[in-house]
């Protein structure tokens, strides 16, 4: 073998072990406000209509753990399990302080990969362990958490996943304090990821600011530049397949987390509407020792 040979054998080398030390352990971390079953949506938006475009992105980017809003009821929940069948699912119901009455937040992870050694959730109000409404909210919230460990990699970690009210000013901003204040107590120092749909642009109220202080943005520490828009929410708005969605509600916040990757997916498989009236933010990366 030549000398030049042999340099380009060890450069190849030494790309292949950099590249299989970023990929070891590496994890796909989604969020995806579905929106809920309702007989307000009809035709193209019908959650019969929606249903298999839905699990069609879910598969197509190949999420490992995802948290979701608005299953809005248990026909829902059935249906997705049904159709992404790798999949274990841990809900709540906000009608409901132990089982999965109302509409719920819940969090989807491989079964083959992941073991969730606990669970729990608390709703968002002054007496979070009581089936209870928070401040001005409009309705009752709640954060559903799971301590995984990686079967790959045997790292633990946790993720929380919520949904914000869309009314409460100031419920918003108590959620974000207690989440950081449960955070604390629940993961004592562990790597976190709190996902979730939390009704509010990061420059409207405080909330995003109580968040950023305990938590980084994964927009902003990604390695890469962020893909897709800014904005999360479309509103079923098809028009704006050539513009930019602005209005940023969805995130994925982490602490002790490397993040890869950043993307807001806007895919559709239909001319008259999106899957959801959410985009799934997605991040791949990886847990920090």
């Amino acid at each position: 073998m030549t000398k030049r040979n042999v340099l380009i054998l060890v450069v190849a080398m030494c790309w292949s072990h950099l590249f299989a030390g970023d990929n070891a352990g590496k994890l796909t971390i989604a969020t995806y406000n579905i929106r809920l079953q309702t007989p307000v949506d009809s035709g193209a938006r019908s959650w019969v209509n929606r249903k298999a475009d839905v699990a069609r992105v879910i598969k197509k980017y190949d999420f490992d753990i995802f948290g979701v809003q608005e299953v809005g009821n248990k026909n829902q929940e059935a249906d997705l399990k049904a159709l992404i069948p790798d999949y274990t699912y841990f809900g709540k119901g906000r009608d409901n302080q132990v089982g999965t009455d109302g509409e719920q937040i819940g969090l989807f992870y491989k079964t083959k990969r992941f073991l969730a050694k606990e669970k729990g959730s608390f709703f968002l109000s002054e007496t979070p362990e009581v089936m209870s409404k928070g401040w001005d909210a409009a309705y009752r919230r709640m954060c559903v958490w799971i301590r995984f460990q990686d079967a790959e990699t045997k790292s633990e970690f946790f993720v929380f996943c919520s949904h914000f009210d869309h009314m409460g000013v100031k419920a918003r901003v108590e959620s974000a304090r207690l989440i950081e204040q449960q955070v604390k107590k629940i993961a004592a120092g562990k790597p976190v990821l709190f996902l979730g749909d939390l009704n509010t642009a990061p420059d409207e109220t405080d909330m995003y600011k109580i968040l950023h202080a305990t938590f980084d943005d994964s927009r902003e520490i990604s390695a890469k530049p962020a893909i897709g828009s800014v904005g999360t929410f479309n509103n079923y708005d098809v028009s704006k397949m050539m513009l930019p969605v602005s209005e940023r509600i969805d995130y994925i916040f982490c602490k002790k987390i490397k993040v890869f990757s950043y993307r807001v997916i806007s895919d559709r498989f239909s001319e008259k509407t999106y899957p959801s009236d959410h985009f799934p933010v997605m991040i791949e990366c990886k847990i920090n020792h």
